[in-house]
């Protein structure tokens, strides 16, 4: 750019030269991002409370390795409109894994760019209102730390102990203390751990996000508290109290879909709502959520009144999972989904 056509510009912006040059390669990025062979289109932004995938990342991908201290990794990059902050989490469709923003930084006002790392557990516990909470966390070896409960005793050894990071948010405070299964089994998982030391100081990066740091030992499995099916230790039998009359919903609701889900196929299921006139109501009026009730994890896909659902494994063949519909704190309408081949 010439320097004539520079100071043309700045009188017409009002702008530093500084800032122009910004601009410029805010945009040039912009321009060229989704061109690059690095472009990921199957990365989306995860929700994990309500457990669907939000939009598109939009984002660059790179240099893919494993490492000691967090497993698998890989580098990112992405436009400063569309920022990263640490604890976030993103879905990549292509092969359904899940990664967690390990480390974000604001590039000169251009772009973002980080580490995100791979997660390889759905960790699940129990909160005081009997709420069941379900985060994917990053978890490995934390045979570098000691151990986070003292006494002359017992020894723990460190190969029975995991660290273990997920995104930062207040149900996570719940989890100090807690005993939770850390098993890939499908059938009658047996492996407990005790949350022995928590860390919500040493991956703050204010502004720019944060992410829970725990560290857990090896302890008993309890047959008697621990319930294996929904993998919650500890599990407390609650139920929540029903909502005063004129809260409770004067609505119908019907999920419209196939009672049968094939293995490895998307099915779409569809939320209409009646009021007690039996007259059709408007699904965008209504302050409902979809809520799937199972022991294994569902892939969900939420657009407008519909829900996609899909499962892509052969030992699940046979089981089922119930699809709801909520408003507020009561089920108004479940459909029994059965996995076929």
């Amino acid at each position: 750019m010439s320097l004539q056509l520079m100071k043309e510009r700045l009188k017409c912006s009002g702008s530093t030269a500084r800032e122009e040059m910004i601009i410029d390669g805010q945009n040039l990025l912009k321009e060229e991002l989704e061109h690059d062979s690095s472009y990921s289109p199957t990365m989306y932004f995860w929700n994990p409370v309500l457990g669907c995938d939000e939009r598109p990342a939009k984002v660059r991908v790179s240099g893919r390795k494993y490492s000691s201290l967090n497993g698998n990794y890989q580098n990112f990059l992405t436009t400063y409109d569309n920022p990263m902050k640490i604890g976030n989490y993103l879905h990549d469709r292509k092969d359904d894994t899940y990664w967690l923003i390990y480390n974000a930084f604001n590039v000169n006002d251009i772009h973002y760019e980080g580490k995100m790392i791979q997660c390889n557990y759905l960790l699940k516990w129990q909160i005081a209102n009997g709420e069941i909470i379900k985060r994917w966390a990053n978890i490995v070896s934390a045979s570098k730390y000691d151990v986070g409960e003292n006494g002359n005793s017992t020894i723990v050894l460190s190969s029975n102990n995991y660290t273990i990071l997920i995104g930062y948010c207040e149900e996570g405070f719940a989890l100090d203390g807690q005993r939770v299964f850390i098993d890939m089994s499908p059938i009658n998982p047996k492996k407990v751990f005790k949350i022995t030391r928590s860390d919500d100081v040493l991956y703050n990066s204010g502004n720019i996000g944060a992410l829970l740091s725990f560290i857990a030992d090896k302890t008993e499995f309890s047959p008697d508290t621990d319930n294996q099916e929904l993998q919650i230790c500890d599990y407390m039998h609650t139920t929540l109290p029903p909502p005063p009359p004129d809260e409770r919903p004067v609505l119908s609701a019907t999920i419209s879909g196939n009672e049968f889900l094939k293995n490895g196929y998307e099915r779409t299921y569809a939320a209409s709502f009646n009021g007690l006139d039996g007259n059709a109501v408007d699904w965008r009026s209504i302050d409902y959520q979809w809520e799937i009730i199972s022991d294994f994890h569902v892939q969900q896909n939420q657009y407008e009144n519909k829900i996609g659902l899909c499962i892509e494994d052969e030992r699940l063949i046979g089981s089922s999972f119930l699809l709801c519909i909520k408003i507020g704190n009561e089920i108004v309408s479940n459909l029994n989904i059965t996995i076929v081949e």
